[in-house]
């Protein structure tokens, strides 16, 4: 039985965007309103809530603690910024199946630094990603158990991706040059079923090798 907690990564099946339009709102109306910095992980970022529990646009940039995490919801009113076309992308992933909660625009702006590894939860947690603005030095990883560590560029396409973060994680942007690596991203709630885990996706456990490998 194919399950979402084998997989660490795919892309989300049968929902697209037009990823130049969501650049214009960004860089024409979310990044015209004050931004919110945060520091992650000893990488520096600047965000902006597209839903938040009060519908402000600081509130849920910085990490909810899970005692305030349902007063009074986990994030799901739409700010200020969460108009125009960003506004027919959240419809469309509610539409598509996605409960999301705490959606944010977040700016990486620490350029040319490795995130350590980390977890975020202690159980199977999802989150999902639309990239906005990237450069091909971007990178989501995760660290297998046998310490090797997987890799993948999450292409501005119009793609939304789904990535696990209670397996070791990191985001890391290896551009030495001002770049502003920018993602829509929010947390999922429930997490994805398996027919919405698209291909290119990664197993959490690597494949034992052939036979004819191991003997050989």
């Amino acid at each position: 039985m194919k399950r979402s907690k084998d997989v660490m990564f795919a892309r989300l099946a049968d929902f697209k965007v037009d990823p130049e339009k969501l650049r214009t709102h960004f860089l024409d109306h979310v990044k015209q309103q004050p931004a919110v910095p945060y520091r992650d992980n000893r990488v520096d970022y600047i965000g902006w809530a597209v839903t938040s529990r009060d519908g402000t646009l600081a509130d849920g940039i910085r990490r909810i603690a899970p005692t305030q995490a349902a007063a009074p919801s986990r994030g799901v009113t739409p700010t200020e910024v969460c108009t125009g076309y960003l506004a027919e992308v959240m419809e469309g992933l509610h539409h598509r199946g996605i409960e999301h909660f705490r959606a944010r625009i977040m700016q990486l702006e620490s350029e040319g630094e490795e995130m350590p590894l980390h977890t975020d939860a202690l159980r199977e947690t999802w989150r999902l990603h639309i990239p906005i603005i990237t450069n091909p030095n971007c990178f989501f990883e995760w660290q297998r158990a046998d310490g090797s560590i997987e890799s993948v560029h999450l292409p501005a396409d119009g793609s939304a991706w789904l990535v696990r973060v209670d397996l070791s994680h990191r985001a890391v942007n290896r551009s030495n040059e001002p770049s502003n690596r920018v993602h829509l991203l929010m947390g999922l709630s429930p997490g994805p079923d398996f027919s919405m885990l698209a291909e290119p996706r990664l197993p959490v456990l690597q494949e034992a090798p052939a036979a004819a490998e191991r003997t050989a």
